[in-house]
This record gives structure tokens, sequence and C-alpha cells, in this order.
């Protein structure tokens, strides 16, 4: 437009009267054209942003992650690993890997049925899935259960990371929640005790005398992850006395050097780190002669069974010939009080009937849980649907199955999945931490007697719609479940806009929204809106240059 009129304006010049309108509309349409450019810019900006920071899975986190959101990368799973977050670096310790062996290691995709589906993955609370087996770490119980489990829709797939221990055992760590899975339950710790006699004294089996001093040596070995409070007992066999002791690395130890069950204490016990416990016995002065002398030494701790060392023996005998004995009263041999027909020291004498040892006391308590909708009138709740507002009491239940009291049991439950859809209405002298962990105060179960403990919730309302986790299908997933013994689970009604975030089980990632192909359209925009501002801009200028000329 502006160059036919300047073909013109040598023929006529009151067509400056024209270019001079021209003129006002080209600076009007660039003032637009970069009103325009702007906004352009700021949508670009957007979908830049938008392109730089992905979409999180969900803002439902789950207490069943061990990492609280997961993590994205090796480095940033050995950063949580360092910080020790939330015991992160304490459970990877427990099962001897490092956290260098974590930031060395290499992202994999795993399936839950690889491996003859034996992948057990580790969590922080108990939902009575397939497989589910409690471990104990630092005073800390977690959850095992098999990795299909959570499974709705055939297998299952996740981004994760291949980790080798230190002990070559080949572990797993899921991106989206940081849980530990094991291609089997894994062993940790692996504890073993021996008992041997000190080099240059009496040896296993050799005779001794009346008087004499044995020197035992007591060994600890531990091929598997850090064990927690270990409990060393040493048994020591009637005539002999304790004169004293040296151990390695114990936080306690005997102070009463007579005591014929002498115990140590470790507060923890490294891999591959061996420990050992001199003990100096003397055979007493009136052991009758041919008197076998035998023991061994017992180890426990918070992560492992009662483990039993070998047993050591010897032969008390006199070196000049015995005289004929004094004809004494038979002394009476202490009974079994469980069960008078059986001595007090037989392995049978125990008070429960299951094969486990007399020390564990839990092994004679059976536990079991109930629940009751008092809004519904529903005594047995378990597999009913709750609706907005109902009232649900739970009843815990310790039966001691044994034959002698239970002393200072503690009543615990975890109500992570159940506060995820109510509200405590009564704890009934229970204490509720920051875990969603309600503890009651220690109680004495009599033999053959049951004690309970209740906690009462009331179902929100409205009830949440949160999506389901992908890094934990059982939370929010419209369910209350509970294990305590049994596993209760009460439905709740989901609403028309209550949808499940991960929507194919073969995949655990976001369907992708387009951010890229956003930010390609957006800059071919800003480069258009750009190039037009530009030529108004230039256009704009050119004829205010000839109006300015011509008047000269």
């Amino acid at each position: 437009m502006l160059k036919k009129l300047l073909e013109k304006v040598n023929y006529n010049p009151g067509i400056i009267a024209q270019i001079s309108f021209y003129s006002k509309r080209m600076r009007q349409e660039t003032q637009i054209r970069r009103l325009s450019l702007i906004f352009i810019i700021l949508a670009f900006l957007i979908q830049f942003f938008a392109f730089i920071s992905p979409p999180q899975a969900t803002v439902a986190d789950s207490p069943n992650d061990l990492v609280n959101g997961g993590f994205n990368s090796a480095s940033q799973a050995a950063k949580y690993c360092n910080s020790n977050l939330s015991d992160y670096g304490v459970i990877l310790a427990n099962y001897s890997i490092t956290c260098d062996e974590v930031r060395n290691s290499n992202v994999v995709t795993l399936n839950s049925d690889s491996y003859n589906r034996q992948l057990f993955s580790m969590g922080r609370i108990p939902y009575g899935l397939k497989g589910e087996t409690p471990v104990n770490i630092n005073n800390t119980t977690y959850y095992f259960r098999y990795l299909w489990a959570w499974d709705t829709m055939g297998s299952s797939n996740y981004q994760a990371l291949r980790v080798v221990a230190s002990n070559q055992k080949t572990y797993f760590l899921l991106f989206n929640c940081g849980n530990l899975v094991s291609i089997g339950l894994p062993k940790s710790p692996d504890l073993s005790i021996s008992k041997t006699t000190t080099p240059g004294y009496p040896t296993a089996g050799s005779l001794i005398k009346p008087g004499q001093t044995i020197s035992y040596r007591i060994l600890i070995n531990n091929v598997g992850g850090t064990a927690n409070n270990v409990v060393v007992q040493d048994n020591l066999p009637n005539y002999t006395t304790m004169i004293g002791f040296e151990s390695k690395g114990a936080s306690d130890y005997p102070t009463n050097l007579g005591t014929s069950l002498p115990t140590w204490k470790y507060n923890t016990v490294s891999k591959n780190d061996d420990y050992y416990i001199d003990l100096k016995a003397q055979i007493n002065n009136n052991t009758p002669n041919n008197t076998r002398i035998c023991n061994k030494a017992t180890i426990t701790s918070a992560d492992t069974n009662i483990l039993s060392s070998n047993q050591v023996c010897m032969t008390v005998v006199y070196s000049t010939p015995t005289p004929t004995p004094t004809p004494i009263t038979p002394t009476t041999t202490q009974t079994c009080q469980y069960n008078p027909a059986l001595p007090s020291s037989s392995p049978d004498c125990k008070p429960c009937q299951q094969s486990v040892s007399s020390q564990d006391a839990l092994a004679c308590i059976r536990v079991s849980k109930t629940a009751a909708n008092l809004t519904q009138g529903i005594a047995n709740a378990n597999g009913t649907t709750a609706q907005p507002g109902d009232e649900i009491v739970y009843t815990l239940y310790a039966d001691n199955t044994g034959q002698a009291t239970v002393n200072n049991y503690v009543f615990t439950e975890n109500l992570s999945s159940v506060l995820t859809y109510s509200d405590i209405e009564n704890l009934y002298g229970g204490k509720l931490d920051s875990s969603n962990q309600i503890t009651w105060p220690t109680v004495n179960i009599p033999a053959g007697q049951t004690a309970f403990e209740k906690v009462e919730v009331k179902v929100k309302n409205p009830i949440p719609q949160t999506p389901t986790s992908t890094s934990d299908p059982g939370y929010y997933n419209l369910q209350m479940i509970n294990v305590y013994g049994n596993t209760v689970t009460i439905n709740l009604p989901p609403s028309t806009v209550k949808t499940v975030e991960n929507i194919s089980s073969t995949t655990s990632t976001l369907v992708n929204t387009g951010p890229g192909t956003n930010i390609f359209i957006a800059s071919i925009m800003v480069v258009i809106v750009g190039y037009f501002f530009s030529r108004s801009r230039i256009l704009a200028k050119e004829s205010a240059i000839i109006i300015s000329n011509m008047s000269k």
C-alpha cells in the first residue's frame, strides 16, 4: 500500500494526506501487534515451564512408601540414603546395601511376574496381601509381600534401580515409592554362634578335675545385614562358677560373676565383623566323680529368632581312687512348671504348644480383630460398605493360648489406611503418634484368658475422592483395610468423579499430555507474530520519514 502511494506522490502532491493517514494506522497496528506478541510470549513461557516441570504422579503420597514421593535418579536415591531420610539409609544398610552402591546402580524396568513371581516388595504398613511377612529393623516393623499381589489386571511394570549389595545379593529400588524389592524373602541378618575352648585349656571331650579352670570362647558371626539389639546368653551347667570374662563390643555385660546365666548385650552387630566373649569358669570342688559337664550359648536379636551354639562337653574325674561314697538321699529333680512329667531343663518345657522357645512369650499370644458399624447396626462390618458419617468400632483381641501369664503385653495398631477415610472418635486410653500408630498401656494376660482394646472412628463426610496412588494401589482405593492377626476390610461408596490414577496395569507413568508439541507450536506462533509486529513497526517508521521529507 505504501509503495503505491509513493508512486503517485510525484503526480499528485495532495496524496500526502493519505500517507499521513496510513502512517497513523501503522502506528496503531504496531501497538496492537506488540500487545499480541506479549501475550504470545507469556503463553510460550507457561508451556515452557510445563515442559521442564513434568506432572507429579499424585498428591496422594502413601504412608506405605519407604520414600515419600519416591525419587527420579540414582543420585537422588543415594542422597536420601546418605541423609537417612525416614530411616532409608538404616533400612538399606540392614540388607548390606551402601549408599555408594545405590549411586552406582542401573535403571531397569521390573515386571511383577519376573523371577518366577518370587519378587517381594517392602512397605511400612500391613495390607494382608499374599505372602505378607513382617520384619523388624531398628525396632520398627516393616512388611514384605509379593510384588504381584498389587496387580489387578495382569502383571505390572515398574521403573527401578538394580542394586548389587556388598554380599552380592541383587535388590531393586522402585522409583515411584523407594520401596525395596528382593528376589525371595531376604534373610537379614544372618547370625550364627559357636563355642569352643581356648587353646591351652582342656579341650572338648577331655577329662577334667574338680577345681580346674576352663576357658571358653563364644564367637558371634553375622554374614547378613546389621543386627540390632543382640543378646548373647551362656547357660553354665551345674557344678561350675563363672570367675571372669572378656568381651568385645558389648554394651552391657554381667556384673555378678556367680550367675549361672550370664548375659551380654550388643546395640548392633555389623556384617562380617566377628565379636567374641572369652569366659572363664571353675569346676566346683564338690563335683561328683564322672560328672559330665556340658554347656552351650544362645543368641537372639530384634531381627532373628533364638539360635543356639554347639554344645561343649567334658567329664570330671578324680586322679585318686574314689572312696566308697556315703549313701545320700537323692535330690528331688525340679519338674517343669507347665508339664510335671518333664524336668525343668527339658527343651520341651515351654509355655506354648507351638514349637517355639519358651523365651518367646509372644508365641503364646493369638491376635485377632473385629469391626462393628454402630450407625448401621452391623456387628461384623468386615466386607460391608460404610456410608459417610458412619461410626465404626474396631476391637483388638489378644488370646493367651499358653500355660503361663504373659506380662507387659503391648497392644499396638497402625491405622494409616483407616484414617485415610475416617477420623478418630475415641482411642479408649490409647495414644496416636505421627505415623498413625496407636499404642495402649501394657497389660498382663493370664493363661487361657483374652485381653482386648478398642478404637472408634467416624467415616469422613464427604468421602475423599483422591485418585489412587500409582506407588501404592492400596492407598486411596475406597477401602479401609486393617490387619491385626486377620484382615478387616470395609468398603466405601465411590462418587461419579472418582477416578483411578493408574489407568493401565501395564504402565507406571502418566499419559503424555504433549507439552513438547505445545512448545513447538507456541514457538512458531511467536515467530509469526513477531514478524508481523516488526513489519508494521518498520512501515510506521518509513511513512513517518516520508512525511517529514515532504514537509521540508
